[in-house]
């Protein structure tokens, strides 16, 4: 009796040991820190084409549909092969775009069969001042690095032959990328989640990944972005996008990538505007507070709006200015045994309680009439508490 009894001991000593070796879970938010009372909700588009190849519209006009569908923030994107690098750097800035026409108009365009770029254009560009348009100009270029890069809030604008003697370009000029449409690359090259973490782990400026191309080019870059986060988890946090990939207008107001930006003002990081938000921009797209707006239907403006998240260490609780019109809210995470993008939880408030043990992050899908908001991930941490 008096074996069994040190028996019992033995094994409830080794289950207490094992119980205090487990680290606590936590959540991280992204959006911790936020003044929600200051927040103006700012529609972004990253990804357009404005004129330089067979696309629709010139860069002025690029900016004037925009601006007249409601965004706030806005990158002339070329593809850098429709760039010529020895008469200009970028689409940028936007007060100099009559310049840029000038250098450019008697320059043939290799990519467009030699054509010189006074034959594409519409009309000659034409000068837009984003602090008179009340917007944030974000100096940027669709880079072929090979894999298509999104690169932000640099002049980098030709391709190198390997992506990351293009990552350390863009990040020798202090700028940020995410990666484009990464679905056509996994179907066209067969690359895998590792590759895109294991860029991920070597450079800081690699900012996440879009989920939406246009409508939705490729709908497996849901799960595959949930894949790749599951992989890195909260010690290398990446973000979600949206893009329009804007060539013609039957691309245009399919995605706005919102960003949350505390007493809004219009500029630019050039020297001749005022920088206004464009700082606090890049901040908010390093730090990822934003979300993504995806319509129901083209052009379809936000209904709703999150007025603040409020987390702790075990608990979200989103809010709206009208719950009135959101359907449902879904909380989704990545199942690696299923190698599938789940939900999990319904309801505005989610307790840690509710987290599948498995699950390194989750994110907030929001629906409503006229489109769903997908939030950022929350990470999962597991470690001490400080």
């Amino acid at each position: 009796m008096k074996k069994i009894f040190f028996t019992l001991i033995v094994v409830s000593l080794s289950l207490q040991m094992f119980c205090s070796d487990k680290l606590p879970r936590f959540f991280w938010s992204p959006y911790d820190g936020l003044n929600w009372t200051q927040v103006s909700h700012c529609d972004a588009e990253f990804h357009t084409h404005p004129g330089l190849g067979d696309e629709q519209y010139d860069p002025h006009q690029t900016i004037d549909r925009y601006h007249a569908e409601g965004y706030k923030i806005l990158t002339l994107s070329g593809h850098d092969y429709h760039i010529p690098t020895e008469q200009i750097g970028s689409i940028y800035p936007w007060t100099q775009l009559e310049s840029i026409y000038d250098k450019i108009k008697d320059v043939p365009n290799p990519a467009e069969d030699n054509k010189i770029y006074s034959e594409i254009a519409n009309e000659p560009y034409q000068n837009r001042n984003p602090v008179e348009l009340s917007m944030v100009s974000v100096e940027g270029c669709e880079v072929s690095g090979p894999h298509h890069i999104v690169s932000l809030f640099n002049s980098f604008s030709e391709g190198e032959k390997t992506e990351a003697e293009t990552f350390k370009a863009i990040s020798e000029l202090g700028g940020v990328a995410y990666f484009a449409h990464p679905g056509r690359y996994i179907d066209k090259w067969g690359i895998t989640e590792y590759w895109y973490a294991d860029f991920y782990r070597r450079f800081d400026m690699l900012l996440g990944q879009s989920i939406y191309n246009r409508e939705d080019t490729h709908p497996g870059d849901r799960v595959f972005f949930d894949n790749i986060v599951y992989l890195l988890g909260y010690e290398r946090p990446i973000w979600l996008f949206g893009e329009d990939d804007m060539h013609t207008e039957g691309t245009l107001g399919w995605n706005r990538n919102v960003i949350l930006i505390e007493n809004f003002k219009p500029g630019s990081l050039h020297s001749d505007i005022p920088d206004g938000s464009a700082p606090d921009v890049k901040k908010a797209l390093k730090t990822g507070k934003f979300y993504l707006w995806k319509p129901s239907e083209k052009y379809n403006k936000r209904t709703f709006n999150i007025t603040n998240i409020h987390s702790t260490n075990n608990r979200i609780e989103l809010m709206f200015d009208h719950p009135d019109l959101i359907k449902e809210v879904r909380w989704v995470t990545y199942n690696p045994g299923n190698k599938e993008s789940v939900v999990f939880h319904t309801g505005k408030v989610i307790n840690l309680e509710n987290v599948p043990a498995y699950a390194k992050f989750l994110r907030a899908e929001i629906e409503g009439k006229a489109g769903t908001i997908y939030t950022q991930p929350f990470y999962i941490v597991e470690r001490s508490i400080p």
